[in-house]
């Protein structure tokens, strides 16, 4: 059931927005206003069938929805931590990531995010939640807590979230990574160091720097 090595995050712009993006690159970043980046989970996110239930040892618990929710923006303000954005959980943001719990359109094989860059339209991305949950509980090192899975749920899903805003932004000018797991532009989410270990920005991180500017 679990997914092997899967490339995340397709960009998929459309020919005339990429022409329109290229004639005015950046005028999204360039008010004095941030752009914004929205992060939400939609209703019905933390859904989980039954078999992926039994391996957590139970069903989620109201407080532990909470945690993953507090993780996962954390991370995801971490991660973006110096630079001119902000991360909210507005649904109307100029990039916006939701969580659900399975992606609407998964392909021949489950990912764990996907992401539709809009050039100076912004961009719009979607994570699965049953996809992240799975490869969190069975990455866990031997002796793992389950408040220590749940806390890596909602790391991972806050890391995979940068990962998909990094294509929104960057577009086809994201560098992903095939050779360091522990970056951020790593192909795939399917990696301990995703939920248990500690991400960083490699390539990506000038690039980002350059369209973003620093935060003020």
């Amino acid at each position: 059931m679990r997914p092997r090595r899967l490339r995340e995050g397709w960009t998929a712009p459309f020919g005339v927005l990429v022409l329109l993006a290229v004639a005015v690159a950046g005028l999204g970043c360039s008010t004095s206003t941030p752009p914004s980046a929205g992060f939400w989970y939609e209703d019905g996110a933390f859904a989980l069938p039954d078999e992926i239930t039994a391996r957590l040892g139970g069903p989620l618990q109201s407080d532990e929805v909470l945690a993953i929710k507090k993780v996962s923006t954390a991370e995801l303000e971490r991660a973006f931590s110096g630079l001119r954005i902000t991360v909210s959980d507005r649904r109307d943001a100029y990039w916006r990531v939701g969580v659900v719990p399975i992606l609407p359109n998964p392909g021949t094989l489950p990912t764990a995010g996907q992401s539709l860059s809009l050039g100076v339209l912004g961009g719009s991305g979607w994570l699965g939640f049953r996809t992240l949950a799975l490869i969190a509980i069975e990455g866990a090192p031997p002796g793992t807590s389950r408040q220590g899975v749940i806390e890596a749920i909602g790391r991972g899903i806050g890391r995979a979230a940068a990962h998909e805003f990094a294509h929104q932004i960057l577009g086809r000018g994201l560098p992903e990574d095939h050779a360091d797991p522990n970056s951020y532009e790593y192909f795939t989410s399917d990696r301990q160091a995703q939920f248990y270990g500690d991400l960083r920005w490699n390539s990506a991180w000038p690039l980002l720097q350059k369209k973003l500017g620093p935060a003020r």
